[in-house]
């Protein structure tokens, strides 16, 4: 128990350390190292964030080597040695007893030292052991805590999946569905996406972590931007971002208290869009790019428009 308190302390001041030093480097280097290579930082990160056990004494723990040898032969004691004997007589000669040797009687007297009389039973009187010691409070703390925010998430996205299910319909739009086939031959994906339309969607998404669906407003997105939505998308499922999204998430669950943990989901969230969009761009014209970085703008600011 205090060995998982001890690996969990260090995980966690390790991980807000890397941290700080991943955001520090991007600040100073000015772009120096792209959005891609942090996404591949991040995911070391929260992979050994994800596992707060003590993985060297796990794999030092063996099982004991048990090696069955055989049995040593038994040892014959000697024959004693035949007691002299004198001539002409055949019985031995025994030696007789010394005069200050004595046999010890079978049983000593009552008052000798060397009688063992039987006295009452008295336990020894020891102080009682708190029933909840300051590692157990703390475990408990630490799982009450992770449980809440499991179950917060949990919620959130059942409640969500329930509305997609309520309000999504497949894409019947032959335009919007030819564009998609055709990104997807681009990009070289033997799997794709459902494509899906769903009413109440400020801007196109993907949702599902085994079954993905490419989601998209309804009427919202038209033309040549929604081609550019549509492979802005389809780059992060190529990429697998929801995935490494899902591991920061779980991540947080496990390290709750730490505040550089929640600053770090959003620094995920942020870098795996600024590295979709570096991919997206290497796919499109020069002429393009204007129009491909105005349509992510529009789509920033109607996420972030509040309903009248």
């Amino acid at each position: 128990m205090n060995e998982i308190l001890l690996t969990l302390g260090g995980l966690t001041l390790g991980g807000s350390a890397a941290v700080v030093l991943l955001a520090l480097l991007v600040r100073n280097t000015r772009g120096r190292y792209g959005a891609k290579w942090r996404c591949w930082a991040w995911l070391l990160l929260c992979l050994r964030l994800a596992i707060p056990l003590p993985l060297m004494s796990l794999l030092q723990e063996q099982a004991p080597i048990q090696v069955d040898l055989p049995n040593p032969p038994a040892a014959v004691p000697p024959a004693p040695a035949p007691a002299p004997t004198l001539p002409g007589n055949h019985s031995p000669v025994l030696p007789a007893p010394s005069g200050g040797e004595q046999n010890e009687p079978d049983t000593l007297p009552a008052g000798s030292a060397g009688t063992s009389a039987l006295e009452p039973f008295e336990p020894v009187s020891r102080e009682e052991e708190p029933s909840l010691s300051l590692s157990q409070a703390v475990l408990g703390m630490w799982l009450v805590g992770a449980l809440a925010v499991l179950l917060w998430d949990i919620r959130a996205h059942v409640r969500f999946l329930s509305y997609l299910r309520r309000w999504s319909t497949p894409v019947t739009d032959g335009t919007a569905v030819q564009a998609f086939n055709q990104l997807g031959d681009q990009l070289g994906l033997d799997k794709r996406p459902h494509l899906l339309v769903c009413e109440g969607l400020k801007v196109p998404m993907l949702a599902g972590l085994l079954q993905t669906s490419l989601l998209l407003p309804r009427g919202t997105t038209t033309g040549e931007a929604l081609g550019l939505s549509l492979l802005h998308e389809l780059t992060h499922y190529r990429r697998r971002d929801i995935w490494l999204k899902t591991l920061a998430m779980w991540v947080n669950v496990l390290h709750w208290f730490n505040p550089f943990v929640w600053y770090m989901v959003r620094l995920v969230e942020r870098d795996t869009e600024l590295a979709c969009d570096e991919d997206a761009l290497r796919r499109l014209p020069p002429e393009l790019y204007a129009t491909y970085g105005q349509t992510i703008l529009d789509a920033v600011a109607r996420l972030q428009k509040k309903e009248p």
